[in-house]
């Protein structure tokens, strides 16, 4: 057993495999929410915009 321990940050996870359909689903669902909460006079959060730039 070693003395040292290894560290581990809480917001290690997994990287889940997206396959190109649902990467578009997503990119698709973000750019829909920005232009729902621009109609509706709310900011969209940091994350749906960052998302909704990726191209498809």
């Amino acid at each position: 057993m070693s003395a040292v321990a290894e560290k581990k940050t809480a917001d290690e996870s997994p990287k889940r495999y997206v396959s190109p359909a649902q990467e578009r689903v997503i990119v698709r669902a973000a750019r829909l929410r920005l232009s729902t909460d621009k109609k509706q006079g709310i900011e969209s959060p940091a994350w749906v915009r960052k998302i909704a730039r990726r191209p498809l």
